[in-house]
């Protein structure tokens, strides 16, 4: 059981979490793998006639038993780094997972800028996360953020199996945000694909919503964010009520692409009350 306590202790211990989530950290990988509660959790995906090795590293929840588990889809650093800024979180009795999409970390490539292979190893890792017993497959939820965030969004137009979905700074019409990116986000594109209206609707979130969506949705977003505008998050999330969605906006004044840690704050409480508190058949 959560306590208030436990739920202090996790959102003071990761408070700055979310920082260096976003902005990366020089981590000890030895440390993190000799860490009694943290193991790899590496596995192979296939997609056409590519096969790629996804990099990943599973925190146990504090408490033993059958929890509920997170999904972290972090572009910006290495599973490890991921890992090492999130471990706070299993203090709230859920366990933790991240993964380094194709092409980032110690993943295969090539990326193909959140292609097909990115959704695909978020969706492995859900099957892989549903079939442990220590973990609860009916309380799944999925926090990607900034290209993170469009993987995980795309896993959502699929997959039913996450309770909660997170997505922050990410964008979620492609074919509108192409135009607007600015130079150095369209060279970085470039790098990893050709920009084609059919490859860019094939990134969109909002291309893909089903008719109806289960899950509880979470945006966050910075109000000032000039690598992908605002009103990429306003736009899904109008799309997404349109569909009966439920859904949680919280869009940060003066703040960047980068949230600061009372984005921090606000997933822990949305998890607290959409994931953790919730029983297993509800």
């Amino acid at each position: 059981m959560r306590t208030a306590s436990g739920i202090g202790r996790a959102v003071a211990c990761g408070a700055v979490a979310l920082a260096i989530l976003t902005a990366g950290c020089r981590s000890s990988a030895r440390a993190i793998r000799k860490n009694p509660r943290v193991e790899p959790f590496d596995y192979q995906i296939s997609v056409g006639q590519d096969q790629f090795h996804i990099e990943g590293y599973l925190a146990h929840a504090a408490q033993a038993g059958r929890e509920p588990a997170l999904l972290v889809i972090n572009p910006s650093g290495d599973a490890v780094r991921c890992i090492k800024s999130t471990l706070p979180m299993t203090q709230l009795d859920l366990h933790v997972a991240c993964i380094s999409l194709p092409g980032t970390g110690k993943s295969s490539g090539p990326g193909r800028f959140v292609g097909p292979q990115a959704v695909a190893a978020a969706r492995r890792a859900i099957d892989l996360l549903s079939e442990r017993p220590d973990v609860d497959r009916t309380r799944l939820g999925v926090w990607g953020l900034a290209n993170g965030a469009v993987a995980a969004g795309l896993l959502m137009d699929v997959d039913p199996r996450p309770r909660v979905v997170i997505l922050q700074s990410g964008a979620y019409d492609m074919t509108k945000y192409w135009p607007e990116a600015r130079w150095y986000t369209k060279l970085s594109i470039l790098r990893q694909v050709w920009p084609s209206r059919r490859v860019l609707k094939e990134r969109s979130v909002i291309d893909h919503l089903p008719p109806r969506l289960r899950c509880k949705v979470l945006i966050l977003h910075g109000q000032d964010d000039k690598r992908t505008p605002l009103r990429q998050a306003e736009q899904l999330a109008a799309a997404l009520q349109e569909r009966g969605a439920w859904v949680k906006t919280r869009y940060f004044p003066d703040e960047n692409h980068r949230l600061g840690p009372r984005a921090y704050v606000e997933v822990v409480e949305f998890l607290r009350e959409n994931l953790l508190e919730s029983s297993a058949s509800g």
